[in-house]
């Protein structure tokens, strides 16, 4: 049974008395891509290594828990093949595909145009951000990956578990990236719920709660999230304010999540 999502339309309810919480950026819904890049000296500071991978410490523990209920589900073998990745290496990867394509008979101009449409340019890969992940059950990297069980396990289940497929097939005018089934972006279970039952992508999310200001995402046990989006960060926050993300480095655009239970007669 799926949760339920509620929207609507206040904001004001985040400016209350209460205890200070910690207004610290977690990143999670960091918005890059072309439009929106990455300083060259950008590297997040909670890396942990998983099977010789770097990735970001809440990307890890959520691909764990989810590869535990992938095995409940049947499911093995997914590997993880790549996510963090710095500047300088997107940067030698997108040159090399550059240098293959003006050898094909291309001039640079073009060479660079066609390089972005599978390989972000440096700066504006996800990868560098460490919550973007690149999976298979080959080695391989290819849209084959789509139709194998794994594939199809995460079409399904992966935003259970806060994880997304950044860039779906029927959304390339959005995200100007060819369908990539592979590569799962980290966003945290209720912005990853919302944005799989809404079918939206992150761009599309974040224009989506501009307009909404506020969203509620109804879970279990009587929990629900209630996510408002603002221009300004309150000087005091809610006690049970869980997560504060920004669109971005440097940009005055929040996504706070805030948690609360009521009991059953509410």
């Amino acid at each position: 049974m799926f949760p339920k999502c509620i929207a609507a339309a206040f904001i004001s309810f985040v400016i209350v008395l209460a205890p200070n919480v910690s207004a610290n950026d977690s990143e999670i819904l960091w918005l890059v891509n072309r439009n929106s890049s990455l300083p060259s000296d950008y590297k997040p500071a909670d890396i942990v290594e998983y099977n010789g991978v770097k990735l970001r410490d809440a990307a890890h523990n959520a691909f764990a828990q989810m590869l535990k209920a992938m095995a409940q589900d049947g499911i093995h073998g997914l590997r993880l093949q790549s996510a963090y990745r710095p500047y300088s290496y997107q940067q030698a990867i997108f040159n090399q595909r550059v240098k293959e394509l003006q050898a094909q008979g291309y001039d640079k101009l073009e060479a660079e145009s066609n390089a972005a449409k599978s390989i972000q340019p440096p700066g504006a890969s996800e990868h560098q951000l460490g919550l973007a992940l690149d999976v298979s059950v080959d080695g391989k990297l290819t849209q084959a990956f789509a139709e194998t069980p794994a594939g199809k396990w995460l079409e399904t289940h992966s935003h259970h578990h806060g994880f997304v497929i950044r860039y779906p097939y029927s959304k390339t005018e959005v995200t100007q990236i060819v369908y990539e089934p592979w590569h799962l972006r980290y966003v945290g279970t209720p912005h990853a719920t919302i944005m799989k039952h809404l079918n939206l992508t992150l761009e599309e999310y974040w224009h989506t709660m501009r307009q909404a200001q506020v969203y509620i995402f109804w879970g279990e046990n009587d929990e629900y999230y209630l996510l408002s989006y603002t221009d300004a960060l309150p000087a005091v926050l809610p006690p049970e304010v869980v997560d504060i993300s920004s669109v971005g480095p440097s940009k005055n655009e929040y996504i706070i999540t805030t948690r609360k239970i009521y009991p059953n007669t509410w």
